[in-house]
């Protein structure tokens, strides 16, 4: 029988990555596979139709927006969160379900390595997985990929911003006393491979961080020392433990980024 989760991946323009990142979901037997999404113009809606996947097409939403279309139309006990650049293995869904329901949880992250360990960038992001995102009883942070009990998701009507809204869910999570961990089962990504795609993509972390302080201020200082401490400190540690020695290079440019880019955002709001 067919588990009973809805994965879903939210899309846009990702048809060099969706072929493989379904051929590993659908390895794992899900009851349903959804994509929603956000306008692409390089077939990939048509790639999801052609393997199976059902498929939504609302347009840009925004990343928050579309998780919530999706996982409000479910109607499975579980509902997995999956990126296009993520392959899980055939056994991820089961595992995940077992620990899950193991613990009591109501959201539970996988562990997480790169898939891509050929490049600088690639072991940088190797090396940081294995610090953060690691086997945790009990975390106030769920990122991707995850799964969800639905109800405890679709309990909450809230909407969630479009910029780390993984982060203003696994909020909600907290306030609402639900439990969150991350899990052993171990899920691969391919991440990015130059200094201009990383720049972008922790500038939208810093962004998302500013926005997220903005509406829960009380958070202000544990962000300040995840970003100045935690990432470029603390998580090169057991890295130049191993060896690793560019690490700490990658963890300061990793900060100095979200740093950049947060108070580039608290000026201009308070300019406005």
């Amino acid at each position: 029988m067919p588990l009973p989760v809805s994965v879903q991946i939210c899309t846009l323009n990702e048809a060099d990555n969706i072929e493989a990142c379904l051929d590993s979901v659908f390895s794992s037997d899900p009851e349903e596979v959804l994509v929603i999404d956000g306008g692409s113009t390089d077939g990939t809606r048509d790639i999801a139709q052609r393997m199976g996947a059902r498929v939504l097409n609302p347009g840009r939403l925004g990343l928050g927006p579309s998780r919530k279309l999706g996982y409000m139309s479910a109607t499975t006990k579980y509902v997995a969160f999956v990126d296009a650049d993520d392959r899980i293995p055939s056994t991820w869904l089961k595992d995940m379900i077992c620990e899950l329901e193991a613990g009591n949880y109501s959201a539970l992250q996988s562990s997480l390595r790169t898939a891509n360990t050929n490049s600088w960038w690639g072991r940088g992001w190797d090396e940081y997985f294995r610090e953060s995102v690691k086997p945790t009883k009990d975390t106030n942070m769920v990122g991707r990929p995850a799964l969800f009990v639905t109800d405890d998701l679709q309990r909450d009507n809230s909407d969630f911003e479009s910029l780390d809204e993984d982060t203003h869910m696994s909020r909600a999570f907290e306030l609402r006393g639900l439990r969150q961990g991350i899990g052993t089962p171990v899920a691969h990504r391919f991440c990015e491979e130059t200094w201009a795609e990383n720049s972008k993509k922790w500038r939208s972390y810093g962004k998302g961080y500013a926005g997220f302080v903005q509406m829960n201020p009380d958070r202000r200082a544990a962000l300040l020392k995840h970003v100045l401490v935690t990432i470029p400190i603390e998580r090169s540690a057991g890295p130049l433990g191993r060896g690793a020695l560019f690490q700490p290079v990658f963890g300061f440019l990793m900060s100095s980024q979200i740093v950049f880019e947060w108070l580039r955002q608290t000026v201009n709001k308070k300019s406005q």
